[in-house]
């Protein structure tokens, strides 16, 4: 039985849908929220199936709709209430299911490249991870941030380069720290054996 080209559609979006979770978790930064604009998004997609022209461009499509979403959402807003469940947020930290130092090191380098894109604009962040995280092309990402090409690629080297050097002057604090540390031990061991 040959499939209508609206079953094609459909399983194209559904498709795309890891990639709608992944940057709605990072548009709203809660997950419940994440998976709201999602479904909004797939709901307006299946509405305006007749505006996508070109259709190897549906994730860059996808996406500008879920931003629009957001936009529509968030204008007017008010500030929301977060119910706190026994002292924590609603987000907690997931306990540990295996090698504890390896999913402590794995968190704390994620938590690391988190914090380094946070200080990022948030022009050159969106770039960067619509480019790195979504695969877009440079003109899907400037068709999505309303920018020529040519910016589009100037924000993807600058935030490498911020997100490159932010990390590495993280690492050679850390490794200052350690080694003053330590060698303050060690002038205290010399002090306190005379």
């Amino acid at each position: 039985m040959p499939t209508s080209p609206h079953a094609s559609f459909l399983d194209r979006l559904l498709a795309e849908l890891p990639c709608l979770l992944r940057a709605a978790r990072r548009l709203t930064r809660s997950e419940q929220d994440a998976e709201d604009l999602a479904q909004a998004t797939i709901v307006r997609a299946i509405e305006r199936h007749a505006d996508l022209r070109e259709e190897d461009r549906m994730r860059a499509w996808l996406l500008r709709i879920e931003r629009s979403v957001l936009l529509n959402a968030t204008r007017g807003a008010r500030q929301r209430l977060e119910v706190i469940e026994g002292g924590r947020g609603a987000e907690s930290v997931p306990e540990p299911q295996g090698n504890l130092e390896a999913e402590l090191l794995e968190r704390g380098f994620a938590d690391e490249v988190e914090r380094a894109l946070a200080r990022l604009p948030p022009e050159w962040r969106e770039a960067l991870l619509l480019r790195e995280v979504e695969e877009l092309s440079y003109e899907e990402i400037a068709d999505l941030q309303a920018c020529p090409v040519g910016t589009v690629r100037s924000r993807l080297s600058r935030a490498r380069l911020a997100l490159v050097e932010g990390l590495s002057e993280r690492c050679e604090e850390a490794s200052w720290q350690a080694a003053t540390a330590s060698g303050s031990r060690t002038f205290r061991r010399g002090t306190t054996a005379r």
